[in-house]
């Protein structure tokens, strides 16, 4: 199909008339790379967005990632925002891996360390890890193999946040519910908070 006429467009865009009257919004660089211009003949305008495509989702998936760690379903997800063909994004994203730029387990066990150092329940790290990207089962496989006892963590918690607070039966109250509502369970808070009791009365 024969080039009629090409303009540039924002963006980095060009705009590629041709002589059915489609008109292909094509990278610039694209455009200078394959040396359009008026009364070349494209065999496979198709191809051509597509490539155009491709290539633009590749440079946005790097600058999202320059900007932080993303998990394959987050990178997917902006990416579908940004008005790419599906297939254009899929081989972005698998790039994105073969690069090694995105690595789901790499980026689970690092945020699985930092939230569990900062008192973090195992299953509150997973609903956050899934809330990531990072698929279920990698979530969970590392919830089960942290063989760190989730009553240390909430000691721990106890002493550095709560304990001014325990004071009353109204402040316990509060910190129990608080504790609930962080995804540690019934038992692992009580007995914790009992521990704890126990370790000031001997004081």
């Amino acid at each position: 199909m024969k080039v009629i006429s090409i303009k540039k467009q924002r963006k980095g865009l060009s705009s590629v008339l041709l002589l059915d009257g489609r008109e292909l919004l094509l990278d610039t660089e694209i455009v200078l790379i394959k040396d359009l211009r008026p009364g070349v003949i494209l065999d496979d305008p198709d191809a051509l967005v597509y490539e155009s495509d491709l290539k633009r989702a590749k440079n946005r998936a790097l600058w999202y990632l320059s900007r932080g760690d993303l998990s394959e379903k987050k990178l997917y997800e902006k990416l579908s925002l940004g008005g790419f063909s599906q297939n254009a994004i899929e081989a972005a994203v698998l790039r994105m891996c073969e690069l090694d730029l995105i690595n789901d387990e790499r980026l689970a066990l690092r945020l699985y360390e930092y939230l569990s150092q900062s008192g973090t329940s195992k299953r509150e790290i997973i609903f956050k890890l899934q809330n990531k990207g990072i698929p279920y089962d990698i979530a969970k496989r590392l919830a089960e193999e942290d063989d760190l006892d989730e009553r240390e963590k909430i000691k721990t918690l106890i002493k550095t946040k709560y304990a001014l607070r325990l004071d009353s039966e109204e402040g316990v109250r509060k910190t129990f519910n608080a504790l609930i509502r962080h995804g540690y369970s019934y038992s692992d808070v009580r007995d914790a908070l009992k521990a704890y009791s126990e370790e000031i009365e001997e004081i």
